[in-house]
């Protein structure tokens, strides 16, 4: 069973709803997943990815005892049952899809439906977007490179590069 969930809920929240669901049925769902609006609970792979990605199970999976019998086959055991709660949610800013922006990807629908390729069934997200963490400045460089202007990014890249940095080092808030 999914729950989805608009940025911002404060955590508390994502609890309290995952509470509820557990028990508004408690005779269907041994698992009980809260997902961010990004993710379509319809899509497995979507599913999938924000549990690996989004989940750190010491802080976001709960075990609540005591569940009702319910209906279909039994868990092995001591005969009590159990729901599991996972809050998959999006809990900080993540860097942007990896993928084009929106305009190209539809561009790039356009011109296969004009070459009468067979039908496309792009499955979310079909397109990049941001999820907070961009820095205004790589808007920049792929307007750039779009246009072919990429060496001129690589040099102002070159001219801005700090030694002592790791690769995950956030951008937001860096010293220029």
């Amino acid at each position: 069973m999914f729950v989805q969930f608009a940025p911002g809920v404060p955590r508390t929240e994502i609890w309290r709803a995952l509470h509820g669901t557990a028990t508004l049925q408690p005779d269907i769902g041994k698992y009980v997943i809260g997902v961010s609006e990004d993710i379509d609970p319809d899509n497995a792979d979507a599913v999938f990815w924000s549990l690996a990605y989004r989940v750190n199970p010491i802080e976001d999976v709960y075990i609540a005892p005591y569940r009702s019998r319910g209906h279909g086959p039994k868990s092995e055991g001591s005969g009590e049952e159990s729901t599991m709660l996972i809050d998959a949610t999006q809990k900080t800013p993540d860097p942007p899809i990896s993928l084009p922006k929106r305009e190209y990807m539809e561009r790039a629908r356009t011109i296969w439906q004009e070459l009468g390729l067979p039908p496309l069934t792009p499955r979310q997200p079909w397109y990049g977007y941001s999820l907070g963490d961009w820095d205004a400045v790589w808007d920049k460089y792929a307007d750039c490179a779009v246009v072919g202007r990429w060496e001129e990014t690589g040099k102002e890249s070159f001219v801005r590069r700090r030694g002592g940095l790791t690769p995950e080092t956030p951008v937001k808030g860096a010293k220029e």
